[in-house]
């Protein structure tokens, strides 16, 4: 008899202390994507897509207005997904030149020496 009640009395703890601790939500991704220019940046200007060139500045980013975001930290350009060309130039000299293919809601890095 003591086996029995034992039993029900677990089964009836079970569900309960399955329960706790479950958490459901719905996790949606950034649409946009963002190329981080690291390195040494100083002087230097970069182009993507063969569009507009405009200067890498730590302190901003361009959205996909071509306008200038005041942002702590990394220097990002956002990007729609999607096959990439980046070209980076100091001085009218081409030091980085790449091809990148970046996920939604991706950050690729973009070192540049």
């Amino acid at each position: 008899m003591k086996k029995l009640i034992i039993i029900c009395v677990f089964l009836s703890i079970l569900p309960v202390l399955y329960s706790c601790g479950f958490k459901e939500s719905v996790v949606q991704p950034d649409n946009q994507s963002y190329l981080w220019f690291t390195g040494n940046t100083v002087n230097a200007s970069a182009m993507v897509d063969n569009n507009r060139e405009f200067k890498i500045e730590p302190g901003y980013y361009l959205d996909s207005h071509g306008q200038k975001v005041k942002k702590s930290g990394k220097a990002l350009y956002e990007v729609k997904p999607g096959k990439h060309e980046v070209v980076v130039k100091r001085n009218a000299e081409i030091i980085v030149h790449r091809v990148l293919m970046i996920s939604a809601g991706a950050t690729k890095e973009v070192r540049v020496p």
